[in-house]
C-alpha cells in the first residue's frame, strides 16, 4: 500500500457558521468531521451521549454517525470544519472519544489549536485540497490529537497509584521549577542548572515535571519567554533585537524563528501593527 493511500482524503474545509437546522435535527455525513470551535459553544449529541465544547476546543465525528449539534441561536456558532475520508478511520476512532478531547488540559488544547490555526493560515484558501502536503498536515493534526489523548490516559493511571505524600512532593518540585524559570527566563538556562536549584537529578526532574504537566520544562520556558516577548513588543520600548536578549536569546534571528513558529507571525508584524495604530491615533 502506498503512503498516499493511508492519508486522509479531504472533501471540504473552511470557516462555517452553523445553520440552526443542524441543532434541531439529527443528521449523518458520509465524511468524518473535524470541528475546531472559533466562537460560541456546542453540545454534540452522538451515540446517546452529550459532549459540551467551547471556543478553542476541537471535536471529531466519525463518518456515517447520527448526531446533532445543539447551540445557542442568539450566540451563534462559528467553526473551522474539515470534512474528510480516511482508510484508518475505524482504528483511529476506536482509540478516541469526544469526551477525551474536551477533557484535555488547557496546554494540550492549546497545542492542538496552534496546529489547526497554522493549517488554516496555510491551506484553507487552497483550492487543491488533495495536495500531498495538505493531507500530510491533516494527518499530523489527527496523530497529535490521538497522542495527547493517550498520554492523558497514561498520566491519569500513574497519578492514581501515587500516595498523597508523593503527590505533594511532586507539586512542590514543579512549583519550585516554575518559580525559578519566572525569575531567570531572561538568561540562557540549562537543565543541569535548574535541577541543581531544585535538588534532584535532571532525569528525575524531567519525569516529575512531565508527569505533573502536559508539557516539558523547556516547553514551559518557551511559552513564558514568548509571552514576555509579546508584552515587550506591544509596549514598544524595546527593539526586536533588544527583546530577544531580554527574554534569554543570544541570537535575534533564532528568536524571530521561534516567535514566528509560536504565534504564527513574525515579531516584525507585531511592531508594524503597533506603529500603524500609533500613527492612526496621532
Amino acid at each position: 500500500m502506498k503512503l498516499e493511500d493511508q492519508l486522509p482524503v479531504i472533501h471540504s474545509m473552511g470557516n462555517l457558521i452553523f445553520d440552526p437546522v443542524w441543532s434541531m435535527n439529527n443528521h449523518v455525513s458520509s465524511n468524518c468531521e473535524l470541528l475546531h470551535i472559533i466562537s460560541g459553544s456546542i453540545s454534540l449529541i452522538m451515540n446517546r451521549r452529550k459532549t459540551r465544547a467551547f471556543a478553542g476546543d476541537t471535536i471529531l465525528v466519525p463518518s456515517n454517525t447520527l448526531h446533532r449539534d445543539e447551540f445557542d441561536f442568539d450566540e451563534g456558532l462559528k467553526v473551522f470544519m474539515i470534512q474528510f475520508q480516511w482508510a484508518c478511520e475505524k482504528d483511529f476512532f476506536s482509540r478516541l472519544s469526544c469526551k477525551s478531547l474536551t477533557g484535555l488540559s488547557i496546554p494540550k488544547k492549546e497545542s492542538i489549536s496552534m496546529l489547526i490555526q497554522q493549517f488554516r493560515r496555510e491551506f484553507s484558501g487552497d483550492d487543491n485540497r488533495q495536495d500531498f502536503i495538505v493531507r500530510v498536515q491533516l494527518s499530523e493534526i489527527l496523530m497529535r490529537i490521538l497522542s495527547l489523548s493517550e498520554k492523558g490516559r497514561r498520566k491519569d493511571a500513574r497519578l492514581t497509584g501515587k500516595s498523597e505524600t508523593e503527590k505533594q512532593h511532586s507539586e512542590w518540585i514543579v512549583g519550585k521549577v516554575k518559580s525559578y524559570l519566572e525569575n531567570n527566563y531572561s538568561r540562557p538556562l540549562t537543565l543541569e542548572e535548574i535541577s541543581r536549584n531544585v535538588g534532584v537529578s535532571p532525569f528525575h526532574l524531567c519525569r516529575i515535571f512531565s508527569d505533573e504537566n502536559d508539557f516539558t520544562i523547556f516547553e514551559h520556558l518557551t511559552r513564558l519567554r514568548m509571552a514576555k516577548a509579546r508584552s515587550f513588543l506591544e509596549e514598544g520600548k524595546l527593539s526586536i533585537s533588544e527583546t530577544a536578549f531580554a527574554v534569554g536569546f543570544n541570537n535575534s534571528n533564532y528568536f524571530s524563528k521561534v516567535f514566528h513558529r509560536f504565534f504564527g507571525f513574525p515579531p516584525e508584524q507585531d511592531s508594524q501593527e503597533r506603529l500603524f495604530f500609533q500613527e492612526k491615533l496621532i
